[in-house]
């Protein structure tokens, strides 16, 4: 491995420290405030390229964070860049619903080409509005007020998809618990505002065709990550998928998946595509774009078309934003080129994480896992093969994870929560073998 003049010695954060003092006087906290999202110490950056990113105190650091999973392409792909600068030259804001460009039938249309449930493509900014726009054209479909999603998939941060406890027991319909416990617990949320969703354990299929054997008559949508990447990475039980696809169609349910995350970064076709199972719908966000803000649902016609004869209301001053588009566009345009080299590069990158870390784990006696798709993965310090549900990510060490994470900016490299890696087409081998030789150090440290 490279040698990285890093870690706790040349390390500090004198300036980021002090710009967190004046920002206390001014901001309630950083912009996203889940718990045990956060770093021990504040970190204020002032530029990026490729994967790498420099804050204010001089320290460089291995981004695998990637802007929390748009930056597939990494920082300041020259390509990317001057697609950027183009539109900026010739607009960048229309007003949606009003304007259109032709941009916007392109985009679609790729998107249609590549994702197999995409017959119809609505764009809207964030993966939370489309999560909400999914929810409500399901709900007109079938004229039914209940949706199911599962422990710990995330949806955005609304009131009815945010958090909540599964109840094991129910004595009615699995209805969500409110719990202090809860990661994504919220004071202020609407009463009721879980009055309509059914929270359930995810790859148990026990538990779900019980569920709709009672209440299927008014379930509207299953809306679920179909890799569990908010999660642990873990995947879907063998033939879980394909039976709730099963499950659907019986109950006239429409089958929705968050690919929010997995679309554009598993692959074209996203988790659909890798798994072959096609859902009904799916929401798109994050790496469509490359990293500016762009989110999509895509589907059957049947479905989307009542937001084409007014059935259903979907609006957004910035849906289908022009400098949004052509990002997108240039995004997906980079990833076609010369048939996927783009995720051929990425395999070879995240393989090379993967065997570094099981390595060091090995030589100091860790037991560890990696898992997760194309492009995402989780380090997790269980002796377990493979973790499939919440429950099993329960049991690993997450004092270790935890401390493992919020030490690793120290060491020089940044990752997502609970040390979450997203690798980018921007990684070189010099910045995977310092991004091991922080994890070495790190957990030299624990």
């Amino acid at each position: 491995m490279a040698s990285f003049e890093g870690g706790p010695r040349g390390w500090s954060n004198t300036k980021s420290q002090a710009l967190q003092e004046r920002a206390a006087e001014v901001m309630p906290g950083s912009q996203t405030n889940f718990r045990g999202g956060l770093l021990n110490t504040p970190l204020f950056f002032t530029h990026a390229r490729g994967a790498r990113l420099w804050d204010v105190d001089g320290n460089e650091y291995i981004d695998l964070i990637n802007a929390g999973g748009p930056g597939i392409l990494g920082h300041s792909h020259p390509e990317y860049i001057e697609a950027l600068k183009r539109q900026l030259d010739t607009m960048y804001s229309l007003g949606s619903g009003i304007c259109q460009t032709e941009m916007d039938i392109e985009l679609s249309e790729k998107i249609v080409r590549h994702v197999p449930c995409a017959e119809r493509v609505r764009f809207c900014v964030t993966g939370s509005e489309a999560v909400h726009l999914a929810i409500r054209l399901a709900r007109a479909h079938t004229k039914r007020p209940y949706f199911i999603r599962f422990q710990s998939h995330y949806h955005g941060w609304f009131d009815s998809v945010l958090g909540g406890v599964a109840d094991a027991s129910p004595a009615d319909r699995p209805l969500p618990l409110e719990s202090e416990r809860d990661f994504f617990h919220t004071e202020g949320r609407a009463p009721d505002a879980f009055k309509y969703s059914f929270l359930l354990p995810w790859n148990d299929i026990d538990v779900l065709e019980a569920t709709l054997e009672k209440y299927g008559h008014e379930v509207a949508m299953i809306h679920m990550e179909p890799i569990l990447v908010n999660g642990g990475g873990c995947p879907p039980r063998p033939g879980y998928l394909e039976r709730v696809r099963e499950l659907c169609d019986e109950h006239g349910i429409v089958l929705s998946f968050d690919e929010v995350i997995t679309g554009f970064r598993v692959g074209l076709g996203g988790a659909q595509a890798a798994l072959g199972v096609t859902p009904d719908l799916a929401t798109l966000g994050k790496a469509l774009a490359g990293g500016l803000p762009m989110a999509a649902v895509a589907g059957k016609k049947e479905i989307l078309d009542q937001l084409r004869v007014g059935k259903v209301a979907g609006a957004g001053t910035f849906n289908g934003y022009p400098l949004g588009v052509a990002a997108s566009l240039a995004t997906l345009k980079i990833l076609e080129k010369d048939d996927g080299a783009v995720y051929r590069r990425i395999d070879l990158m995240q393989a090379r994480l993967k065997e570094g870390l099981l390595e060091i784990c090995e030589r100091r006696g860790i037991p560890a896992l990696v898992q997760g798709p194309r492009g995402v993965f989780f380090l997790l310090f269980t002796d377990k093969p493979v973790i499939y549900s919440f429950k099993e990510l329960m049991q690993v060490d997450l004092p270790r994870q935890l401390k493992f994470y919020s030490l690793m900016p120290e060491e020089g490299t940044i990752l997502m929560y609970g040390g979450r890696w997203y690798v980018s087409a921007a990684l070189t081998e010099a910045d995977v073998d310092r991004a091991l030789e922080s994890a070495d150090r790190t957990l030299a440290r624990l």
